[in-house]
């Protein structure tokens, strides 16, 4: 952080040069509200389980989304606001937060997956409003052309398409220099983690950090291409949202430990270190009534993990894994008039089911993002991404084959067409229907054991593979394929209302042969993925 300090104080100099200024701000608030209700049937939210009959819910709940802005001419702080809430109480108590020192021990305090509290009886739920951006964003003086830096908790602005690579929230400072009315170059710096004291004073966590440089071309109207390169450090563990549970290989610190830890612990362990490199274009280009939005990415560094004991390795040891990986998202879209029918193909690499990642036997080939905040592919389904409901999403109780965070089932890559329309029968009234097909790169080993601490872990044991038992193999790369059809009517100023029902058809990848679920030892039914349904209802008030 030292550098970062010495950063941050030449800018508050900067500032403090320029004088004083004192003027009444202007306050507004913007934001909105949801009021939905949704039925489903073999989501999977939280027992990760497709293979259960029978495993149905229809629930509601409400979100509240402001933000407080304050102006003074050019300079503003944001504070963001968020309230999530089920109708009904789900859980032994109304909130997520911890009244006492027994509520941690209490079975059932998790509220929906999602929310953090449930209005009861009385709806006195204490403690749920939550932070999520609180940032000041002002002119840069001195600087020889315009800039603006934001400081603080705030969005990610990393790049076009939506949750490609860098989404959500952080803490940190984002700069942006106009160079020309063509050109623009953005600085983001994100604090992940911080280190404080250390191990020495048992926290057992590093200072992940990471940067994302950005330049933004307009050769000419309609057309803008971004080239972005990231680089992000991560010490011992870290957010899962940057590194998911994959190959077997969880995101404890039994894979990832932090030098003096644990006494004699595994073989060569230390600070286990993770240098990831993401570079890449993002593009988009408009022209007449299409649009074409390119983006591809290559990642590379390496990975320091403990990997499983093994009778060729001994115990658990530290292994160092280099990364290989690539990503491609080619969406594009037609609009005549009410009618828009857009497109999209995404592929992104993968290992193999007889690369074991968890003995550190191969290289990373799957695209890992920096952070999704579950947001990939968004809009474009309501099964395999998050859509009206965006609370749900196939498999969400795990991160590595959660689709809308981890781009990519497990280790085994993606690929994927989509296609949605819309027409706009009134200027209140449009249809939408939607409809993608999802395979992964390479073959699933369904022999894999699925849980959500370590994703797919390989169905061969350790022992019996090094003693050439069994091998691990893949069988089949078919996830499934998925319908919707909604419309959205906008009856009143400021509110809409959405319906929208979808049908997802299993495939084979999605099957376990494992005798038991490991997030919550409910017995799977093998080979046998259900297919998925669910119908959502919003009514949204924007204002």
């Amino acid at each position: 952080m030292r550098r970062v300090g010495i950063f941050l104080l030449v800018a508050i100099a900067l500032v403090a040069m320029v004088g004083p200024v004192s003027a009444q701000p202007k306050v507004t608030i913007t934001g909105f509200v949801d009021n939905i209700t949704s039925w489903d049937r073999n989501m999977s939210v939280a027992d990760i389980n497709p293979a259960r009959t029978g495993d149905k819910e229809w629930y509601a709940r409400t979100r509240v989304r402001p933000d407080i802005t304050a102006e003074v001419g050019t300079t503003k702080f944001v504070l963001g606001l968020e309230i999530d809430a089920t109708w009904g109480q789900t859980s032994a108590q109304d909130t997520n937060v911890c009244l006492n020192a027994a509520c941690p021990a209490q079975p059932g305090v998790q509220q929906r997956s999602g929310a953090n509290g449930g209005f009861d009886l009385n709806t006195d739920v204490p403690g749920i409003v939550e932070i999520k951006w609180a940032y000041t964003e002002f002119d840069i003086p001195l600087m020889p052309v315009p800039s603006r830096m934001r400081l603080g908790a705030q969005p990610f602005e990393a790049q076009y398409k939506l949750a490609v690579y860098a989404n959500g929230d952080f803490a940190g400072v984002h700069i942006t220099n106009q160079w020309a009315p063509f050109l623009k170059s953005n600085l983001t710096y994100a604090m992940l983690e911080e280190r404080s004291t250390g191990p020495r004073d048992n926290f057992l966590r590093g200072d992940d950090t990471a940067f994302i440089a950005s330049i933004e071309v307009t050769p000419f109207k309609g057309l803008d291409i971004r080239p972005i390169f990231s680089y992000a450090s991560f010490i011992g563990t870290t957010n899962t949202g940057a590194r998911q549970a994959r190959g077997g290989v969880g995101t404890g610190t039994g894979n990832f430990p932090i030098l003096g830890q644990v006494a004699g612990g595994p073989v060569g362990a230390g600070d286990t270190v993770e240098d990831r490199f993401t570079v890449g274009i993002d593009s988009r280009w408009r022209f007449g009534a299409f649009s074409l939005d390119p983006t591809a990415f290559y990642q590379f560094g390496h990975r320091e993990q403990v990997g499983v004991a093994s009778l060729t390795s001994g115990p658990g040891v530290e292994n160092s894994l280099r990364r290989d990986a690539w990503f491609f998202d080619i969406r594009g879209g037609w609009q005549a008039g009410p009618l828009l029918l857009e497109l999209a193909a995404i592929y992104t690499t993968g290992n193999k089911a007889k690369d074991r990642i968890d003995l550190g036997r191969s290289r990373l080939k799957y695209y890992e993002p920096l952070d999704n905040d579950t947001s990939f592919y968004a809009g474009w389904a309501e099964i395999w991404a998050l859509g009206i409901d965006y609370f749900n999403i196939l498999r969400s109780g795990t991160t590595g084959t959660n689709p809308g965070v981890a781009i990519g089932y497990d280790k085994y890559g993606l690929i994927r067409a989509g296609v949605r329309g819309s027409y706009a029968l009134t200027p209140a009234f449009t249809v939408r229907a939607a409809a993608n097909a999802n395979w992964t790169a390479e073959k699933v080993d369904s022999s894999s054991t699925l849980a959500a601490a370590t994703g797919l872990t390989p169905g061969c044991p350790v022992a019996q593979l090094d003693a050439g038992v069994c091998a691990d193999t893949g069988e089949s790369r078919y996830l499934g394929s998925e319908v919707n059809l909604g419309f959205q009517w906008r009856f009143a100023p400021n509110v809409a209302f959405d319906m929208v029902a979808a049908y997802m058809f299993a495939g084979n990848a999605l099957s376990t042969t494992s005798t038991a679920n490991g997030n919550t030892g409910v017995v799977s039914n093998g080979r046998n993925p259900q297919d998925v349904q669910a119908v959502t209802a919003r009514v949204r008030y924007s204002w």
